[in-house]
């Protein structure tokens, strides 16, 4: 086979052409930290790639809705905190005002804080998350309690959830009525808040006030009762959001294995690319030299 100058020529431009694309490939790849730029790389790996991806996006709005459902908890944990001391503090002024030595004129001043008192605690049964009430179901959207009805408000029994996996939901939200006592009952916390100033205010009621220290007990225990499960879910979505960040870690580490390029091999691969290019340089350029005119010489 006879070959010619300008197929050597031709030859030798393809072997460079050739080694440059190698060189812009391995380049590519250390700027981007991927192996996998087009599906053609590897057909089966982009599929994994694509899966993991997915999944992780997926992960990501569970672990979002994990941290959620905990930080809306910790806001009711702190809520029945307050509504326990509330409660406390009630307990201890009604305890004063039945001993029986004290003037009407303490008592009033009793009532009068103790007004201050349910406001508070009308104010917590309206406390909101994200702009989303606590206490009214899955009707967070509506105000659940007024001041002046907050005994015979009802409130939605509906239960708001989070979904943590593709086949779990949690419960979030525990109704008004949970934790204050059911609409217009004589136990609704409210309720008992609106008996006690009635009894501080009304001459000779003593008896109703002792009554009274014990209806505060029953409610301080159905906030108790609450309490325990609020503390129970909060468990829930902490072990939830664990194993969550472990399964996001894990496919992490099977993306980053599929996908990632090796920096090493990338490195010594471009290293090597440029050896053979200096060295094809250096061989085209003496070819390339070679011509009639040298034999005529």
């Amino acid at each position: 086979m006879r070959v010619t100058n300008s197929m050597q020529n031709i030859q030798l431009l393809m072997n460079l052409r050739n080694t440059h694309s190698n060189i812009l490939e391995w380049q590519d790849k250390l700027a981007t930290g991927q192996r996998i730029q087009r599906p053609g790389d590897d057909p089966v790996g982009i599929g994994y790639l694509m899966r993991y991806n997915t999944e992780l996006n997926r992960y990501d709005e569970f672990l979002e809705n994990a941290r959620t459902g905990n930080g809306w908890l910790r806001t009711m944990d702190d809520l029945m905190q307050q509504s326990n001391d509330v409660l406390k503090r009630t307990k201890v002024l009604v305890q004063q005002a039945a001993t029986g030595t004290t003037p009407d004129d303490a008592k009033g001043q009793i009532a009068a804080e103790i007004k201050q008192l349910k406001e508070q605690l009308v104010s917590i049964g309206n406390s909101t998350y994200a702009g989303r009430y606590v206490f009214n179901g899955q009707k967070t959207d509506m105000q659940p309690y007024e001041s002046a009805t907050a005994a015979n408000d009802e409130t939605d029994e509906g239960v708001y959830y989070l979904n943590v996996s593709p086949s779990v939901t949690v419960p979030v939200s525990i109704t008004g009525e949970q934790i204050f006592g059911e609409a217009g009952a004589a136990d609704n916390t409210f309720k008992v808040l609106d008996d006690i100033i009635t009894h501080l205010e009304t001459p000779g009621s003593q008896p109703d006030l002792l009554n009274d220290l014990n209806m505060i007990d029953q409610a301080s225990d159905r906030i108790s009762i609450g309490w325990a499960e609020i503390g129970a879910r909060m468990n829930r979505f902490e072990l939830v959001e664990n194993r969550i960040l472990d399964e996001v870690a894990s496919l992490k580490q099977l993306r980053s294995e599929m996908g990632d390029v090796d920096m090493a091999e990338a490195i010594t691969e471009i290293k090597l690319q440029e050896n053979v290019l200096q060295a094809a340089l250096s061989t085209g350029a003496r070819i390339m030299q070679v011509s009639l005119i040298d034999f005529i010489r």
